[in-house]
């Protein structure tokens, strides 16, 4: 059983009027307020009059994403005075941009997780997020949180750096070989930019580049697979990761920032 809670200024003439509270009608004879977890739902007295759902305050984690991120999980913390529940027949929402409700889980009475879906992360913008509770029968919020800010910003394309790979070296004709790439700013940075290592035998991405498959474990670590056709005969090439769009090869993956190079060498 929930707990209501009241208190001395809660209390105002005996009306027989009625507290609807997790769907139930409840006999109210001298209080007018019941609050039940989230759900702070006041009936009319005197003149009929209703007022407003309390107001509280949440804070997410984070506040903030880059342009072009991937699908992202919020966490949304509820204060002392507003906690969250997940009981029929009630709807804890959490809210984008007062009007797009995100796919929310409940995980305890003080804490919510959100999906914000990479399609509201394309661009810039300064955006506000806040949490509803419904009744699933309602058509209008039984309370409604403060709202906080969340922005989407634009950060530099950063320049990445390699200091190890791991091998550095393998016998003509080895099958396809996973290296180990250990440095920094690897990542995401927006639409089609990430970091990708490639194969080179003077540097020119455009002629001599064969991009290969990359996974970013880290922003100081990831991997990419040397296909078995470029191990056949020995040779020494260079290894670079470009923060850019592998799609770019019609301009010669000018302009985007390039790692310095490492060798890489197949041995007879």
């Amino acid at each position: 059983m929930h707990s209501v809670a009241t208190r001395d200024s809660d209390v105002c003439a005996p009306c027989p009027q009625t507290v609807k509270v997790w769907g139930k009608i409840v006999s109210q004879r001298a209080l007018c307020v019941a609050v039940v977890s989230l759900v702070f739902w006041q009936s009319g007295c005197g003149d009929g009059a209703t007022k407003p759902p309390r107001t509280a305050n949440i804070s997410i984690s984070p506040g903030s994403a880059t342009v072009g991120s991937p699908d992202l999980t919020l966490t949304v913390t509820g204060s002392q005075d507003f906690t969250f529940s997940n009981g029929a027949p009630i709807r804890t929402q959490v809210v984008w941009s007062n009007s797009k409700p995100l796919a929310t889980t409940f995980v305890s009475s003080s804490q919510l997780t959100a999906i914000v879906p990479a399609s509201l992360l394309a661009s810039v913008l300064s955006t506000t997020v806040h949490v509803e509770v419904w009744d699933v029968k309602g058509d209008a919020p039984l309370a409604t949180s403060s709202s906080v800010p969340f922005q989407v910003t634009s950060t530099p394309n950063p320049h990445p750096s390699i200091s190890s790979i791991s091998p550095s070296r393998v016998a003509a004709g080895s099958p396809d070989v996973t290296i180990t790439v250990d440095g920094s700013n690897f990542g995401h940075y927006g639409h089609f930019i990430w970091s990708t290592a490639f194969w080179t035998t003077n540097g020119n991405l455009h002629d001599t580049g064969t991009w290969l498959q990359t996974t970013i474990i880290s922003s100081s670590q990831l991997t990419a697979v040397i296909p078995a056709k470029l191990l056949e005969s020995p040779t020494s090439v260079q290894i670079v990761v470009m923060n850019g769009d592998i799609m770019g090869m019609s301009d010669g993956y000018f302009g985007y920032p390039r790692s310095n190079a490492v060798t890489f060498t197949v041995t007879p």
